[in-house]
């Protein structure tokens, strides 16, 4: 295992630590950072909401994070317990940011990346979530009239699930919001999925070089589905047997392609299979490669089991302190979804 000396600074101070943990989850939500500081309970409050940016490596030029402390706690050994959430963290939470929206102050018409800079600044954070790489949706999708109080995040991945980059019609691919770092802030900025079938691996994992442990894990596969077409057809589709095996995990979708009630009943067993086909999730503990990150193309190599191939990465854990680092990445194939599965 290669050496790191990681670093960590509040408000660009370089603060002792015993031992800590990044973890990415991906899907739209925020990244966490806890740590521990030894023995300085007593100032504890100067450090509440502050920056904080991690480097696993002296050498970096850029953080692997940068977000805000958000809790604190006091522990028995007199140590403080940090958290800190990336800039995903201001539109997350309980305590997410809103917006009214009405007829003088709203994003009617506005693309998803407009939208989202508008009710960013009406929320007064444009100084905390940055927007200069945001960009926009693959394809570019535009908002339907939308009144009332709303919470940001929630209002645009609502929209992003009914977004799909069909450059490759077998295997249509969501838009995703992410955090990026520029070196002095943390900028959000929309990205598609990838390929993972078609595009190349950016890193080899095997057993003899760099694989502690290799683990599958069931996903959540969709068993009650509601499906809804065109002229009031309208369908809810049950799994009971799937439903005692998996659980009850409910979807709705729309696709105006679909005339009739027994459309819409053949399209829900299609999402069913589909999902099916994908059901599990992996996680992978490794040696190397903590520099990789979500949507990362990964190449497994494993010749005595099925699950070898491509994947794509959609989280990770990484562990650190004093002579301490671990690695856990959250990876999966693409569910075999069909072009005709799209919101039309």
């Amino acid at each position: 295992m290669p050496a790191h000396s990681s670093r960590i600074y509040i408000d660009g101070k370089q603060v002792d630590f015993t031992t800590g943990s990044l973890t990415k989850e991906g899907g739209n939500t925020a990244s966490r950072l806890n740590f521990v500081i030894p023995g300085e309970n007593s100032s504890m409050r100067k450090y509440w909401n502050k920056e904080v940016t991690f480097f696993l490596d002296v050498s970096d030029s850029t953080p692997m994070f940068r977000g805000f402390i958000e809790n604190l706690e006091i522990l028995d050994n007199q140590a403080i317990s940090c958290r800190a959430l990336d800039i995903l963290g201001h539109l997350t939470g309980l305590d997410r940011a809103a917006v009214t929206l009405d007829e003088s102050n709203n994003v009617d018409g506005m693309t998803l990346g407009g939208a989202l800079i508008k009710m960013i600044e009406m929320a007064n954070l444009e100084n905390k979530v940055k927007t200069d790489y945001l960009g926009d949706t693959n394809p570019v999708q535009k908002i339907d009239k939308i009144r009332g109080r709303v919470f940001i995040l929630d209002t645009i991945t609502g929209l992003l699930n009914t977004i799909y980059n069909t450059s490759n019609p077998d295997f249509p691919r969501k838009n995703f919001l992410k955090v990026t770092d520029d070196g002095t802030q943390g900028q959000l900025l929309f990205d598609t999925e990838s390929d993972a079938e078609n595009e190349p691996s950016v890193y080899i994992f095997d057993y003899e070089q760099n694989i502690i442990n290799f683990d599958a894990q069931n996903r959540k596969i969709p068993t009650i589905i509601t499906v809804e077409g065109s002229n009031d057809a309208r369908i809810t589709y049950k799994h009971q047997s799937a439903i005692e095996a998996f659980g009850d995990h409910s979807l709705s979708v729309t696709n105006s392609f679909l005339k009739s009630r027994a459309e819409c009943q053949d399209f829900a067993q299609e999402i069913f299979l589909a999902n099916l086909k994908a059901k599990y999730e992996y996680t992978l503990a490794s040696t190397n490669g903590f520099y990789l990150n979500e949507n990362d193309v990964v190449s497994i190599i494993d010749e005595d089991t099925v699950v070898d191939g491509k994947f794509r990465i959609i989280g990770k854990t990484l562990n650190f302190g004093v002579g301490q680092l671990s690695l856990q990445l959250t990876i999966n194939k693409q569910p075999p979804l069909l072009s005709r599965f799209l919101t039309t």
